[in-house]
């Protein structure tokens, strides 16, 4: 319940599209098939055109509590990533606002004779009926959307990359058409009278080789990234990679582009990324998450737990889980200055 939850939960596509849906569902829903029998309030006498209008108002002042809800929501998570627990929390009350403004209207509106409390208590079973199918429905449906993107997305890269790979074959082959041996042939050619001249013979000189250029730092080190098939997606400096996190069977690569930071989506696993990115200094914080040690600015603890902080605007905190605490200060430890 501490994972936070996907990105595409509350783009500002899919809010509206959940807004919009949610509303006419919860519309027709009770119109047409007129659930719960009068439970909600005496329905009996109403006809309907009067079974229409009422709804209409308490749909859309639910719908209006909704709207309020997901714009606070969208801005809160932009801030600091929203996980299921909150999430889910956060259904919650709003079920229960929209439970007490569908009593507020029917009491005083409607002018329902039933108690507040009981009529708010009825509410509060039958408003969930209401919304959790649209939600419900929604949320596959930006599921399913967001993996045939992702999808599309790799299959891109992929023809991207083998284009890219025929066409530098294509220029070596060119290169070894053009380059002839009659080049040699030109650049050591002994004239006639060059030949007729004695030679000399020159003292021979020890040769002395020069030194080995030095090798790549960590940092400066390119990591090359292969898919499931073992073909090449991505290639980058180490110390332009932020973190790895996990995405069901996809990895989400946060790195740095210029001044911008990107995602690019891999399908792999976190644990085949952890067993290769080890040796450079990324450290496993959390199950669905991989940090490269060397661009974390500090760790902190608050009262929601340990957070390691890039200190770069628009990434966010990464959560430490209890099971790689231990792990993760250690490497705090160890790796500072006396």
């Amino acid at each position: 319940m501490n994972q936070k939850i996907p990105e595409y939960y509350l783009t500002k596509d899919n809010i509206t599209f959940y807004l919009v849906f949610v509303f006419f569902f919860s519309l027709l829903f009770v119109n047409i098939f007129t659930p719960f029998h009068g439970a909600w309030y005496n329905i009996e006498h109403f006809t309907r055109a009067k079974l229409f209008t009422d709804t209409l108002i308490i749909v859309s002042s639910g719908t209006l509590v909704l709207t309020i809800s997901k714009i606070i929501m969208y801005h809160v998570n932009k801030r600091n990533n929203i996980n299921y627990l909150q999430y889910f929390s956060w259904l919650i009350v709003e079920v229960l606002i929209i439970a007490f403004l569908y009593t507020t209207i029917v009491h005083f509106a409607v002018h329902d004779t039933r108690d507040f409390s009981d009529i708010f208590t009825r509410a509060v079973i039958y408003v969930p009926t209401i919304i959790v199918i649209p939600t419900i429905i929604a949320h596959l449906y930006f599921s399913t959307r967001y993996k045939d993107e992702k999808i599309s997305e790799l299959e891109s890269a992929n023809n991207q990359s083998v284009a890219q790979q025929t066409a530098q074959k294509e220029e070596e082959v060119s290169f070894s058409n053009d380059f002839s041996g009659d080049d040699f042939i030109l650049d050591n050619h002994v004239t006639a009278s060059t030949a007729a001249e004695p030679t000399v013979e020159q003292p021979v000189k020890e040769v002395i080789p020069e030194p080995a250029p030095e090798v790549q730092t960590a940092n400066n080190k390119i990591i090359n990234f292969f898919d499931e098939k073992e073909e090449l997606q991505l290639s980058l400096r180490v110390d332009h990679i932020y973190y790895i996190e996990s995405a069901e069977n996809y990895v989400n690569i946060y790195y740095k582009n210029k001044e911008n930071t990107e995602r690019f989506t891999l399908r792999s696993t976190l644990k085949k990324q952890q067993d290769k990115l080890e040796k450079y200094g990324f450290v496993r914080c959390h199950r669905s998450y991989l940090v490269n040690f060397a661009n974390i600015l500090l760790l902190r603890k608050d009262k929601d737990g340990p957070y390691l902080d890039f200190g770069v605007p628009n990434l966010p905190q990464i959560p430490v889980s209890k099971t790689y605490l231990d792990s993760v200060t250690a490497y705090f430890i160890n790796n500072s200055e006396e």
